[in-house]
């Protein structure tokens, strides 16, 4: 697995169900991925290019 990170020009959030419309607040049962660091929302991530998976990690400081 490559080390790197999962980036967004706005915060990544996992849901288990889909959200509609554009503006997301954070709801019971979702994980906030990001964390904004005055510049782009990231978390420190591992990419597998044999399974075509990205794992990030999330709550944790750089």
């Amino acid at each position: 697995m490559k080390q790197g990170f999962l980036q967004s020009s706005r915060s990544i959030i996992f849901s288990p169900e889909i959200a509609e419309g554009v503006v997301m607040a954070l709801r019971e049962g979702e994980v906030k991925l990001t964390k904004h660091f005055w510049s782009t929302p990231r978390a420190p991530a591992w990419h597998c290019a044999g399974c075509k998976r990205v794992v990030a990690e999330y709550g944790t400081e750089e």
